[in-house]
């Protein structure tokens, strides 16, 4: 059976190995795709407060906040989603839950 992955980092470090990370052995796609959306929504809940508008959001986001992503995720399309429209559930942002068990 096939595992599926994240890949993780931080925008204010981008490319740096030492501030990437991937979190492995999701059962599916789209098990992992759900983690990537979770993740990313909770660095923009994180941001918002310290936003002023949806552009200021964004531009702090790209500059700050942690990414992730995976086979079949469009997170640019999420991110734009998230920015638009804020999370209503404690659900919505967290990701710790979706993490896989060993």
């Amino acid at each position: 059976m096939k595992r599926h992955s994240v890949q993780c980092g931080d925008f204010a470090d981008y490319g740096d190995p030492e501030e990437e990370w991937v979190v492995t052995g999701f059962a599916s796609a789209e098990a992992a795709q759900d983690y990537a959306r979770r993740f990313i929504r909770a660095q923009i809940e994180d941001l918002r407060r310290e936003a002023a508008s949806a552009e200021e959001l964004k531009r702090l986001y790209f500059q700050w906040g942690e990414y992730a992503g995976t086979e079949g995720f469009d997170s640019e399309a999420w991110v734009a989603h998230c920015i638009a429209n804020p999370a209503t559930r404690k659900q919505d942002t967290d990701y710790a839950a979706l993490e896989p068990r060993p």
